[in-house]
């Protein structure tokens, strides 16, 4: 196993969060809980990283980071009616990929 992967492996220790719907996660991380971030990197990083390397990025890990920091700042604007959880996350992270591909 690579590094890189080694570093996606998910968090051994449960957060408060390991019970909660990806939903709630999201609504907590809204109020910027660091515990919310740390339950949906460890939920979502490895498809997130798979995402990263598909995108060709010279650095993947650097643009998973970015992907998070963006769903960090942008969890208030989640349309919980409207759209699951997990597509919001995976959305936001092919949206951040493709942003940053273009800079």
């Amino acid at each position: 196993m690579s590094p890189a992967a080694a570093s996606l492996d998910p968090v051994p220790a449960p957060s408060r969060w390991a019970e909660a719907t990806d939903a709630a996660v999201l609504c907590a991380l809204a109020d910027r809980d660091e515990d919310a971030l740390r339950e949906l990197h460890r939920r979502y990083a490895r498809a997130v990283y798979a995402l990263a390397l598909k995108s060709d990025r010279v650095n993947p890990e650097a643009a998973v980071q970015l992907a998070f920091l963006t769903m960090m700042r942008r969890a208030g604007d989640q349309p919980r009616s409207l759209l699951g959880a997990r597509a919001w996350v995976l959305g936001v992270a092919c949206w951040t990929l493709s942003r940053s591909l273009d800079a």
